[in-house]
């Protein structure tokens, strides 16, 4: 079970983070002009996203590492990859601090803000932080995601700072693939900044490859059949409360469709610690063990499609993306209706 920050830590954090509201970075930040603070290897940095300019809410998302700017770029290029909101913001790893209402706030959170001794008042004022983890529902922080948050804000104060003192001679060219870089080197007492590019710009596909010979070739093998599937991963967008879950689940659906008949042939329930994706793979390569290749296997979400495009061209499969899922729409429908 995760421990619990003190009061003490939380406090740390509220001061770091109300140091940032003062400096206001939504009124020169866009949420896509990204800043990274780098401690050590480049693959380590985190990347930043302020919230807010152009609109009422406004925030700061902590991404770290590499997968973390991944996780960007899937929130940010959700409509060109053809993703659903809800599949985008559940497969989020990132750290969050919002001034929203309070009525978005948990009764947890109030009584955070209530045991410092801060008064908010009027909308967007309400400071609160969330943790989002694949396969998890978001949450309040724990304590090591509050000593975390603290140390990335403490950095980002100073980031900003050098921001403004750099943007005086030089400008961060954003829209052409660049971001703002602050890089502390605490041994040796140093700390520089500059614009650089963005590491990547397009979503990294975790493509998985089979490499067991015997069953590449049985799918090369595996009779023909006339069946479409549809293929898909749907979250349920419910907190699931388990002694077992180290922190409230958000379990997801991996869905086999058969257009023809109309039927869901499979909706396996995951873990969240569970690799949705091999699950996926091993499901859809079980039923071509089982019944054959199918003509067609539809999918929409454009990862699932990565997942399952070696499987289909072993078994000589068409694998179509389309903009909707009849069945797998359907089902969602249905499950939305009954919250």
């Amino acid at each position: 079970m995760n421990r619990e920050a003190t009061i003490d830590e939380w406090s740390k954090l509220y001061l770091a983070a109300t140091k940032i509201k003062e400096l206001k970075p939504w009124e020169y930040l866009w949420d896509m002009d990204l800043i990274s603070i780098k401690e050590g290897e480049d693959e380590d940095a985190v990347f930043i996203s302020v919230l807010g300019k152009g609109g009422s809410c406004y925030g700061i998302t902590i991404y770290e590492g590499y997968e973390g700017l991944n996780d960007f770029l899937m929130l940010t290029l959700q409509e060109s990859m053809n993703l659903s909101t809800e599949y985008a913001m559940f497969s989020q790893n990132n750290l969050t601090c919002y001034w929203g209402n309070r009525e978005e706030l948990s009764d947890k959170q109030r009584k955070i803000i209530k045991d410092l001794g801060y008064k908010y008042r009027g909308e967007n004022q309400w400071l609160y932080f969330m943790s989002f983890a694949e396969g998890y529902y978001p949450c309040n922080l724990d304590r090591d995601e509050v000593l975390r948050m603290t140390h990335y804000m403490e950095l980002l104060a100073d980031t900003l700072e050098a921001y403004q003192g750099y943007t005086v001679d030089s400008i961060v060219d954003f829209e052409a693939g660049y971001l703002f870089s602050y890089s502390v080197n605490i041994d040796a007492g140093t700390r520089s900044c500059g614009a650089e590019p963005v590491p990547f710009t397009s979503y990294q596909f975790g493509n998985l490859i089979l490499t067991d010979n015997e069953l590449v070739d049985e799918l090369k093998k595996v009779p023909k059949t006339l069946k479409i599937l549809e293929a898909d991963i749907v979250y349920l967008g419910a907190s699931v409360n388990d002694k077992k879950y180290i922190r409230p689940a958000n379990p997801r659906l991996c869905m086999i469709c058969d257009v023809l008949s109309e039927t869901i042939l499979k909706a396996d329930m995951t873990e969240p610690d569970q690799d949705i994706n091999v699950i996926m793979a091993e499901n859809i390569v079980g039923f071509i063990l089982k019944y054959g290749a199918p003509k067609e296997i539809r999918v929409s979400n454009v990862i699932v499609e990565s997942v399952l495009d070696q499987i289909c061209k072993l078994a000589g499969i068409k694998l179509r993306r389309v903009k909707k899922l009849s069945i797998v729409n359907g089902f969602v429908d249905g499950m939305r209706r009954f919250r």
